[in-house]
């Protein structure tokens, strides 16, 4: 029966830390689009440079939201990662469809999900691999120095 409690619990922390990045990283980018709005508005940039930002933003934010995900997890952060990406794409879509008052393409937003898996999942491995603090790359190492010694006395 444990099993089932400690899977429940550690399924239910996922979706909570996943669902806690989304919302972070939706925060700051709004206030990127926003900023964005303003800076076109006063300088009147072409609209070929909207796309490519835009496109950036979004990254970003998937980045973002994995990060703050993933934050103080000892496992399962590609995971993590992954369903916050995922998350972050579709809670950006729906908050960009009331803004502008319809619908966008829904193949397009099943590709913005791949891409919020994949990018939230490889962020989140990047982060786990090489994101330690060398403190604690050393005292890992020590500690299997001192195995590899009482193995070999």
């Amino acid at each position: 029966m444990e099993p089932k409690t400690k899977t429940k619990s550690m399924a239910g922390d996922i979706i909570k830390r996943a669902v806690k990045g989304t919302l972070v990283s939706m925060v700051f980018t709004v206030a990127a689009i926003l900023l964005f709005a303003l800076i076109i508005k006063e300088t009147g940039l072409a609209d070929g440079v909207i796309a490519p930002v835009n496109q950036v933003i979004k990254i970003l934010g998937i980045i973002g939201a994995s990060y703050f995900a993933i934050k103080g997890m000892a496992e399962k952060q590609w995971l993590t990662g992954g369903i916050a990406g995922l998350l972050f794409i579709s809670l950006s879509y729906l908050v960009f469809s009331l803004i502008e008052g319809m619908f966008g393409s829904v193949a397009l937003l099943f590709s913005d999900m791949l891409m919020g898996l994949l990018i939230g999942m490889v962020f989140a491995i990047i982060v786990a691999n090489f994101g330690r603090s060398s403190k604690t790359r050393v005292s890992t190492n020590k500690t299997k120095r001192v195995h590899l010694h009482k193995a070999r006395v």
